[in-house]
Parts: structure tokens; C-alpha cells; sequence
């Protein structure tokens, strides 16, 4: 079947159906179809769908209209053709004088409906927030990232030389960039500053199709000089206060002069897969070194927008074509890879999104809990108002008289729980950003906005339809005159007990239903909250540590800076532990598939157990309180060149020597690799975060040069108010 012909959805053609007058329906429905199918086949599926949605929306507009018309002509009175509201004004103003004489009972209600009303309200607004906004670029949904496969799972990042073979061989993208998304220092202010940024192939800003605010972006010509910087419009706003004149002037980053040459406007940011909470402050441009590095160096994420018409699992199917032929042409590093392509909205944020419509439906059975208690209420309360109703009838008012006049208490107690609903909502949404995972990424931008006070409209609505509609269907079809003479005791008729007795009914299954999800989640809570992580989590500072630039371009100055920093942190009185680390733990890390010595050689870099690389210096284990189970910690001599010690996890312990002593075992990354040897063994330590089970680790010296940077971990006794400003002097 070809794209076009799927449609653009039966939903969104029933809602276009419903949507139009009766008497041109199916003409227009018609109409819209041939021109859908048109578009799919001149602008491509994604386009015409988008359109098509559109014009759906344009025609709620005009339905509304028409439906408000028809119930103003529906309410008018026979008393006369020019009274068409005043009826319901009426209900309205005598429901308010009959709540009044029942305070405890509207007080109750009212505060029901609006805790309902309000989390829910407030959870809709983080799940739109969180997932349902859309990226702020052009044509969002043909944004996608590109990442690899492998024996390691999905998904990692790529190569240089990969990125280069899939821009020369791809058929499917008007555009391919390649990140490094960096944390960065700003030297040259007052204060030294870090923030994240990217280096970025200058492309990326033309295939997004966003203009800078001022100035221009980055070009090819930036990427053989690499000097020229852009900012984003918040590190603008921040350091030079808006300023046009920042055009030409230098920063220096990581000790290297740039000169500022554009900012890009607020709201924008180059996609990344691992953004998360943070937002890149700069772009610099990528250095043509990184594209010729080497085919087995995986650190770079691509993003890349779809050409028109080009739907992503064609484009899956043109990388998979081109990873065939990479794997044939080196298979030392690509026999057993792959590539994957996502939308970047379902990348970043698709399974942040079933999460939230999980406890987004459980607020809903918690509104459907609340209805069902206030439809219960209102029954209940029949049984006092069965002679006042009939009185009413006995006098002249009519069936529908006393079902509006119901059915207009219903509305006012829902008006009333939604207005109080939404203060609710404002204030439960402060709870859920300090309830909801701090790794949740864009809650900080989660808002009471024009949608979810709609949303509270929509909900009042409803709830004013749940528990209101059913007494006033039941007043409207009972036999009110001989309710003064049968139920003159104030009981319940039969047909209105079975009622009662079917809320009741329902409200314990969905009450059930309730506590069962709540019981698993409070479980799943508990686990992650009750997991050991592997170290300690109190009494221990982490300070940032990055010497860049030309001063330290020689590897010996790194570490003598290094050293001194630590001597430094080590005379502040309340330390008793310094060392160094690469990756802090829960935080992610860098990992590659070994060789173990004794096994088979292996084909490819790909294979073999994959290990988690930290490299450490000092007391590390100490200050994190990490245990060693066997053997010792590292020392001086393991950083020898030919003879370099490692200390492994009980983990790797575990996959690798199961059931046997690792001490004196050697492992090694390459082929043929440079032997380790594993001189101890300590406790496991979760790098990926609280949910992730810990992984196979080796700890390398510092001195091996895995990395420039890292974090200072410092273990502390006394005042932390007193120590942590000493530390940061």
C-alpha cells in the first residue's frame, strides 16, 4: 500500500466528519480526501498529514458557532421568543440560594471536585510540557538522530570517518551534523564559569532552518580556523546583558580565545541526544580532526532533517543499505554495527512520555473516583429533596423545569470545583517538579499555560456532565406529583437505590483499580530509592575540574596541576579524603568491548565483554566509600607504560572470571590490545543511573590519559557550611 493511501487517520477523519454541517458532509469530506492524497503525492505523507490536521482544526471554529447557535434556539422558552437565556439564569441564581442553605454539603463537594480537578490538571500540564510541545524548530517532525548498534545494545554514538561515508552515500536527508556536546569553562571573566555547549559541523544551522538573532552562524571557514564561537540568546543575555556590540568580541573558552561572531534567538537549541535537563550555551565549530579520526573512536551523536516525502523508515532502510556496506569494507569496526533512526521528539522524550501518561491516567481515575463520590452525594441527597421536588411540580414547574434546576446546582458546584481546582494546580505544580526525577528533561519549562487552563475549563465540564447529568435524568423522567404522597418519609425509590448501589459498585472497582497501581508504583519507588548505589552519598563534595588551553596542552603540567589542586583541597581543615574521577557516578560514562587474555581472538573491536573505563587518582575509593573486596587499590607504579595495573568491579568480576580470582588476570580494548592487569577488586557502583543495574567497570590510573578532566571528590567531616566556600577558594 502506498503512503497516500493509508489516509491521514481515522480519527482525524471522523473528528473532520463530525465537524461539518450535516447537509455537506459528505461532500466535504470528499473534497478533503482528493486533496490529501494530492499533497501525499507532491509534498510527501508527513506534509499532507500536517495539513490535513490543520484543517481539522480551522473547522472546530466554525462547528462551535453552529453548535452554540443551535443551543441558544434550544433553550428558548415558550414564554416568549425574545427570552432565551433568562430561564437558566434563573436556575442558576435559585441553585446558588439552595447550595447556600447546604454549605456543608457544596464545601464537600467543592473540595472533592478540585483536588480531582487540580492534580490532574496540574499532571496534564507536565505531560504537555514534558512530551506533548514540540521541538521549537521548522517542520519538527522531520528533525531525527542517527545513532549505532551494536553487541553493546542501542544506541550509541558514531565515528568521524562513519559520519563522513553516511553524508557521501546517504539518499535520504537535505542535511547530516555531527555533534560533541562538551562542558566547557569561560575563563577571562571574574570568575572562571562552566557551561555546556557543543562543537557542531556548520551545516546544522542552514537544515534547521533557524536565523541567528544577530550576526551570522557558523561556516566552513570557522572549522579550519576555529576561533569563532555563537552564543545562544541566554549566555547573551547573561554575561552582556543583550548588548549589540558583542559582535567581535573574544571569549575564552577552555583557555583558547573565540570571537563571538552570532547569537541564536531563545527558544532554539541543535538537538541533542544527550541534552537531558541542560541546554547548550555555545556552538563552536568542529574540528576537521575529529572527522578523520579514527573509524573505532564512537563519540559523536548526529542529528539530520528528512528530505521532503522521505518517511523515517525509508531513511532506516537507506542506512541500513550504507552500514552493509561499511561492515563489508571494515570489518574490524563495523562488522557488527548498525544504525538507527528516530525522530528526535521520540528519541529524547518518547519514553519519558509513557511514563506520564501512565500517572496522567491514574490522575484521571482519581477525577472518575471524585465524580463517582459526588454522583453518590447527589443521590443521597435526592432522598431529603424527593418532597421539595415534588412540591415544585405540584405547583406548575414542569420535568424540565426541575431537571435544569439540578442539573444547574451540578454546574455550579463544578464551576466552583474548577476555580478552586486551578490554584490547586498551581500549586501542585511546584510539588511535581521537586517529586518528578531532576533528570526529567524540560520540566523546567512545564507551565500553567492558556492549554491547561483549558484543560481545568474541559474538566469542570466534565465533571459537571458526570454527577449532574443522572439526578436530572431521573427527576425528568419521575412521577413528581406522586412524590408527595409516596415518599413523603424522605426514602430513596427503588430504581434511584439500584443507582446508589451501581456508584457504589464503581467506585470500589475503580477504587481497586486505583490502589493496585498506586501500590506498584509506591513499590517501584521504594526499590529505586531502597537500591544500594555502591557509595556514599552523604559527607562527600564534588568540585569540577578541567585544565584547558595552551597552558596545559603537555600532559605532565595536567598532572602537576592536578596534584597541586589536590594537595591544595587536602589542607583545608574537615577533609579527610581527596581523589579524582573522570565520570562521578549515576552520570553516565565510556565503555568498549575487551579482549580477555586466553580467550578466542576475537573478529571484530565490537566484540567481546563491554566495560565501563573510569580512570582515578588518590584516595577515590576512599572519599566515595567504595569497598575493596580483593586485592589492592591502585599505587604509583600502575600507570607504568607496558605494565599498567587496573582495578575492576565485582561485576566484571563475576561476567568475566566466574567463580575464579581475577587478581593478575589481563584484559585489554584494541586488537591486539596493550595487556591490563587486574590488581583488585571493589564493589559495584551504579554509573547509568539509580535505575540501572551496575556494569562491568575497570578503573585505569589518571595518569593514563583517558581523559583531561574530572571531578574532585572530597570527603568531609564538620561544618559543610564552613568547608564547601574553603574548597571553592
Amino acid at each position: 500500500m502506498n503512503s497516500d493511501e493509508r489516509g491521514p487517520g481515522r480519527l482525524w477523519v471522523w473528528l473532520f466528519r463530525r465537524l461539518m454541517p450535516a447537509d455537506h458532509r459528505d461532500a466535504a469530506v470528499g473534497d478533503i480526501a482528493e486533496e490529501y492524497h494530492l499533497r501525499c503525492r507532491r509534498d510527501g505523507r508527513t506534509a499532507a498529514d500536517r495539513w490535513y490536521r490543520r484543517q481539522v482544526a480551522r473547522s472546530a471554529g466554525p462547528a462551535i458557532r453552529r453548535w452554540l447557535g443551535g443551543f441558544a434556539r434550544r433553550v428558548k422558552t415558550n414564554k416568549g421568543e425574545g427570552e432565551t437565556m433568562g430561564i437558566w439564569l434563573g436556575h442558576l441564581r435559585l441553585a446558588l440560594r439552595v447550595l447556600a442553605k447546604r454549605p456543608g454539603f457544596a464545601g464537600v463537594v467543592v473540595t472533592t471536585l478540585a483536588a480531582g480537578i487540580g492534580i490532574t490538571t496540574a499532571l496534564f500540564a507536565v505531560f504537555r510540557g514534558v512530551f506533548l510541545q514540540p521541538l521549537p524548530l521548522p517542520e519538527p517532525d522531520e528533525v531525527v538522530v542517527v545513532m549505532q548498534a551494536g553487541s553493546f545494545g542501542c544506541c550509541g554514538p558514531a565515528s568521524g570517518p562513519d559520519y563522513v561515508d553516511w553524508v557521501a552515500r546517504q539518499r535520504s536527508f537535505d542535511g547530516m551534523a555531527l555533534l560533541n556536546p562538551s562542558s566547557l569553562t569561560l575563563t577571562g571573566l571574574d570568575d572562571p564559569e562552566r557551561i555546556y555547549g557543543t562543537y557542531v559541523t556548520p551545516n546544522a544551522f542552514r537544515f534547521l532552518g533557524v536565523e541567528p538573532e544577530i550576526g551570522r552562524a557558523l561556516t566552513p571557514d570557522d572549522q579550519v580556523s576555529g576561533d569563532a564561537v555563537v552564543l545562544h540568546h541566554r549566555l547573551w543575555t547573561r554575561l552582556f546583558e543583550a548588548r549589540q556590540d558583542v559582535l567581535g568580541q573574544t571569549l575564552e573558552i577552555d583557555g583558547e580565545p573565540k570571537v563571538v561572531v552570532g547569537v541564536m534567538p531563545d527558544g532554539f537549541d541543535v538537538p541533542s541526544p544527550w541534552l537531558g535537563t541542560r541546554h547548550h550555551e555555545v556552538y563552536l565549530p568542529i574540528s576537521p580532526t575529529a572527522l578523520e579520526g579514527s573509524r573505532g573512536n564512537h563519540s559523536f551523536p548526529v542529528v539530520a532533517r528528512l528530505s521532503d516525502g522521505t518517511s523515517v523508515e525509508s531513511a532506516q532502510a537507506d542506512m541500513d543499505r550504507i552500514m552493509a556496506e561499511l561492515a563489508d569494507e571494515y570489518p574490524q569496526t563495523n562488522a557488527l554495527r548498525t544504525a538507527r533512526v528516530f525522530t528526535v521528539h521520540e528519541y529524547l522524550y518518547g519514553s519519558v512520555g509513557d511514563q506520564l501518561v501512565l500517572i496522567l491516567g491514574a490522575a484521571l481515575l482519581v477525577l472518575l473516583i471524585a465524580c463517582a463520590n459526588v454522583g453518590g452525594l447527589q443521590l443521597a441527597r435526592a432522598a431529603g429533596r424527593e418532597t421539595e421536588l415534588s412540591v415544585r411540580a405540584a405547583l406548575g414547574a414542569s420535568r424540565r423545569a426541575v431537571a435544569g434546576l439540578l442539573f444547574s446546582e451540578s454546574l455550579v458546584l463544578a464551576v466552583a470545583g474548577g476555580t478552586l481546582g486551578i490554584a490547586v494546580a498551581y500549586a501542585s505544580l511546584e510539588g511535581l517538579r521537586a517529586l518528578l526525577p531532576p533528570s526529567m528533561p524540560r520540566i523546567e519549562d512545564v507551565a500553567m499555560d492558556p492549554t491547561a487552563l483549558l484543560f481545568a475549563l474541559s474538566a469542570s465540564v466534565f465533571t459537571a456532565v458526570a454527577f449532574g447529568m443522572l439526578p436530572a435524568v431521573l427527576a425528568s423522567r419521575s412521577d413528581l406529583a406522586s412524590g408527595v404522597r409516596e415518599n413523603g418519609a424522605g426514602t430513596l425509590a427503588p430504581r434511584k437505590e439500584r443507582l446508589r448501589d451501581a456508584f457504589i459498585v464503581g467506585q470500589v472497582a475503580l477504587g481497586l483499580v486505583l490502589a493496585n497501581g498506586a501500590g506498584l508504583l509506591v513499590r517501584s519507588y521504594a526499590e529505586v530509592r531502597g537500591q544500594e548505589y555502591g557509595f556514599r552519598t552523604e559527607g562527600v563534595v564534588a568540585l569540577s575540574l578541567n585544565p584547558q588551553g595552551p597552558r596545559y596542552g603537555d600532559w605532565a603540567e595536567r598532572e602537576r596541576y592536578v596534584e597541586a589542586v589536590s594537595d591544595a583541597v587536602r589542607d583545608v581543615a574537615g577533609v579527610t579524603h581527596v581523589g579524582l574521577v573522570t565520570r562521578l557516578p549515576l552520570s553516565g560514562g565510556t565503555n568498549g568491548n575487551v579482549q580477555v587474555e586466553g580467550w578466542e581472538p576475537r573478529a571484530s573491536n565490537d566484540q567481546g565483554p563491554l566495560v565501563e573505563v573510569t580512570s582515578v587518582t588518590g584516595d577515590y575509593f576512599d572519599a566515595m566509600g567504595i569497598p575493596l573486596l580483593q586485592g589492592r587499590l591502585l599505587i604509583a607504579d600502575d600507570s607504568i607504560a607496558g605494565a599498567v595495573g587496573v582495578v575492576i568491579n565485582q561485576a566484571m568480576a563475576d561476567e568475566v572470571w566466574p567463580g575464579e580470582s581475577p587478581l593478575g588476570k589481563r584484559f585489554g580494548f584494541g586488537t591486539p590490545p596493550p595487556w591490563l592487569t587486574v590488581v583488585g577488586v571493589v564493589g559495584n557502583v551504579r554509573q547509568w543511573g539509580p535505575e540501572q543495574a551496575a556494569l562491568s567497570q575497570a578503573y585505569f590510573p589518571f595518569q593514563q590519559g583517558w581523559s583531561a578532566s574530572g571531578f574532585l571528590t572530597v570527603a568531609i567531616e564538620g561544618d559543610a557550611a564552613r568547608i564547601v566556600p574553603e574548597l571553592r577558594r
